[in-house]
C-alpha cells in the first residue's frame, strides 16, 4: 500500500518549481492561476528570490503548498492508499486525495500564513530542537515548567521541536540538557507554531476553514493532532483548525500508517526531508520521492 506524504515549511528552496513552470503546460496554467489569486507573483519569488525571501512565513508555505500539489498532479500513477502532510503539508495532502480544491487550498494556506505571522508579532516566541532525548521525558520537562512551552513537532524518535515563550524555551532547554538531551538547537523562526501562542491564528483561520468545501477525500488522510485517518469533512476540518496550536505528531502518524498497511512511503514536493524522517521512525520502510509523468 502507498501513502503519499507532504513537506511543510523548510523544505524550500531558491529556484523551487521554475523546471516545472518551464516543462509542463499544467504547471505554468496553475501557477499563474495561484499569481492571480494572490494578487502578487508567488511565482516571482519562487523562481528568483534569495534563501532569506523564501523564508518569509506568507511566502514559504503557499510556495511549499504550490510545488507539492504539482508534484502530485504531475506524478506519475498517482494512486495513494493514505496520505499525510507535516504541518501545512497536510493541506497538500488533503488537495491531493481529493477533499479540497487545489484554489480554496491556496487560499487557506495563505490566510494560514498571514494569521500565523500576526500571531507571532503579538508576542516574541519561538522554537527549538531537541535532540537524543525520548518524547515521553520532553513531554513530563515542559509540563513541569507550565503552559509557555509545550512539545510541538514529533519529527522521529530523539527528534522532538519544543514550542514556547523565548524565555521558557532557554530554561526548558538547561533542564533538558541536564536531562541528557544531546543538543537544544535554537530555530530560526518567526514564533511559537503549534503552541497555545498561535491562538489568535487558531481563530482567525477556524472562520476561514467552516466557510470552505470540504468533501470525502478519495483515502484516508493521516491528521497531525490525533494520528489517525479520516475521510469525514467535518472532522477534517475540526482537526485542520485544532493543527495551529496543536503539535505535529509525525511519528505517530507514520507508525499508524504502517499499522494500517503501509509499505512505500512517496514523498511529494521540495526536498526529501521527510524521507529521511519515514527512515527513521520505520527502518524498513521504502521511501522515494514521485516520479514524474
Amino acid at each position: 500500500m502507498k501513502a503519499y506524504i507532504f513537506p511543510g515549511q523548510g523544505s524550500q528552496f531558491p529556484g523551487m518549481a521554475k523546471d516545472l513552470y518551464t516543462n509542463f503546460p499544467l504547471a505554468k496554467q496553475i501557477i499563474d492561476e495561484a499569481d492571480a489569486i494572490l494578487g502578487f507573483s508567488l511565482s516571482a519569488v519562487m523562481f528568483e528570490g534569495t534563501e532569506e525571501e523564501l523564508k518569509q512565513t506568507k511566502v514559504t508555505q503557499p510556495a511549499i503548498y504550490l510545488h507539492s500539489i504539482l508534484i502530485a498532479k504531475l506524478g506519475k500513477d498517482f494512486a495513494p492508499s493514505m496520505v499525510a502532510g507535516h504541518s501545512l503539508g497536510e493541506f497538500s495532502a488533503l488537495v491531493a486525495a481529493g477533499g479540497l480544491s487545489w484554489q480554496d487550498g491556496l487560499r487557506l494556506v495563505y490566510q494560514r500564513a498571514l494569521a500565523m505571522q500576526k500571531a507571532c508579532e503579538i508576542e516574541p516566541s519561538t522554537m527549538a530542537a531537541v535532540l537524543g532525548l525520548p518524547d515521553a521525558t520532553i513531554e513530563e520537562i515542559c509540563k513541569a515548567y507550565g503552559p509557555s512551552v509545550v512539545a510541538a513537532n514529533f519529527n522521529c524518535p530523539g527528534q522532538v521541536v519544543i514550542s514556547g515563550s523565548v524565555e521558557g524555551i532557554e530554561a526548558v532547554g538547561v533542564q533538558l540538557k541536564e536531562a541528557g538531551a544531546k543538543r537544544v538547537l535554537p530555530l530560526p523562526v518567526g514564533g511559537a507554531f503549534h503552541s497555545p501562542y498561535m491562538e489568535p491564528a487558531r481563530v482567525e483561520l477556524a472562520a476561514a476553514i467552516e466557510a470552505t468545501e470540504i468533501v470525502k477525500p478519495i483515502c484516508p488522510i493521516f491528521q497531525n493532532v490525533n494520528a489517525k485517518p479520516s475521510q469525514d469533512p467535518a472532522e477534517i476540518k475540526a482537526n485542520l483548525i485544532s493543527q495551529l496550536t496543536g503539535a505535529v505528531r509525525w511519528t505517530q502518524s507514520v507508525e499508524a500508517m504502517v499499522a494500517a498497511g503501509a509499505t512505500e512511503f512517496i514523498e511529494c514536493g521540495p526536498g526529501k526531508v521527510l524521507q529521511g524522517l519515514v527512515r527513521k521512525i520505520h527502518a524498513e520502510a521504502v521511501v522515494s520521492s514521485i516520479e514524474l509523468a
